[in-house]
């Protein structure tokens, strides 16, 4: 031995964990372009009735030189000349969600349409991911394409998402929570597996079944997803630094906020933020106000270091404080005892004689506001950034 000690350097914003999976990396979110809160309170937003694509674009280049805002829509499309388009579900980031129609099967799915010559397009990139990931707990892809000038996400329609839920309820109960705690460690323990980390969860990118027929959780929204290890090696990508939020700053991981790369044990922790959300309705950094972003994140990320882990999960079943602070004791590169904490989850679920019946607290209907058809929602993430 030559006595020397290796050293454990920290690469700085070298990004090696998408070369395994595909070519193409997740997109930068762009900032947006109108700053002054006067100028954007002043934007005309145009609503186009349209089935002509060229009518489409005509409009999308005047909004790029005139910075005014438009809400289009896609309604009785004909995509791929069989996929009819039936209404739009919802809106993100990059793309919009809509549902259609097989016309010559009457088979319904949900779908993303992402314009081809898009600022940042990552359409692509997240189809390339959920293919990968193709499992149990992913929405299944019916097809991927370009038609016309568009790039279309063709998938299993699913019901409605978490975040919809929480809004309606407020709160979920210790038995519903523990539950969905149950699915979504199991989840995110498969694409952890397969080398993914997902770094963006939050209530709206889980989404239930549709209808009483499917009573499963599933995970959606893989545009900021990466790889953390090779599957080849089965080594993990080195830490890197200096990178700005990846995620919902609510939810982010500490680490994360701190601009390390993220892991599995990332992925945990803004779980168990999530899951301390759906109990209380509230958690004690919401509501922090800041005239700019940065500021913002830098005073939710002291709020979370100094909140105490006990004060957290006070009257709650103490398996949710041991599972955020096993969270937060995690190495980046440790594997995490999964099957321990859906032990836990399960022991919760258990409480008073109770089972793993999947009722959970919307199944009652009169709770919620009756709704003729299943809603996809896709929350919008402000506070991405690769």
């Amino acid at each position: 031995m030559n006595g020397k000690k290796k050293k454990k350097t920290i690469r700085k914003k070298k990004d090696e964990s998408n070369l395994d999976l595909t070519k193409f990396k997740p997109p930068l979110e762009k900032e947006d372009s109108i700053n002054n809160e006067e100028t954007k309170e002043k934007i005309k937003e145009k609503h186009i009735l349209k089935t002509d694509n060229d009518i489409i674009d005509d409009y999308i280049n005047k909004v790029n030189k005139n910075n005014e805002k438009v809400i289009y829509d896609f309604t009785d499309c004909l995509f791929f000349s069989k996929y009819k388009v039936t209404k739009k579900i919802s809106e993100g980031n990059f793309s919009k969600i809509y549902q259609l129609t097989d016309i010559n099967t009457d088979e319904i799915y949900a779908c993303k349409i992402e314009h081809k010559k898009a600022e940042q397009p990552m359409l692509e990139y997240e189809y390339k991911v959920m293919d990968y990931l193709r499992g149990d707990y992913i929405p299944s892809i019916k097809l991927y394409g370009s038609s016309g000038d568009y790039n279309v996400l063709i998938m299993q329609l699913l019901g409605k998402s978490l975040d919809y839920y929480i809004k309606k309820l407020e709160v979920f109960s210790i038995h519903t929570t523990a539950m969905l705690a149950y699915q979504i460690i199991n989840i995110l323990q498969y694409i952890h597996i397969r080398g993914i980390v997902h770094r963006d969860i939050k209530p709206g990118n889980f989404v239930m079944g549709l209808s009483l027929k499917n009573l499963d959780l599933y995970m959606i929204d893989f545009g900021f997803a990466k790889k953390y290890k090779s599957m080849t090696s089965l080594k993990i990508y080195p830490l890197t630094e200096n990178h700005e939020l990846t995620g919902t700053s609510r939810y982010a991981s500490i680490n994360a906020m701190k601009g390390l790369s993220q892991s599995c044990r990332d992925d945990l922790e803004s779980l168990a933020y999530m899951l301390y959300f759906f109990l209380k309705g509230r958690l004690p950094w919401m509501g922090i106000k800041e005239k700019t972003k940065e500021n913002l994140d830098k005073k939710i990320l002291e709020k979370k270091e100094e909140t105490v882990d006990e004060i957290l999960g006070k009257d709650l079943p103490i398996q949710f404080c041991e599972f955020l602070t096993y969270t937060k004791k995690l190495k980046y590169d440790d594997v995490p005892d999964y099957n321990l904490f859906k032990t836990k989850m399960m022991e919760v679920i258990c409480l008073g004689g109770k089972t793993y019946d999947k009722i959970y607290d919307w199944t009652d209907v009169n709770k919620l506001k009756k709704e003729e058809e299943p809603v996809i929602e896709k929350a919008i993430c402000s506070c991405c950034k690769m």
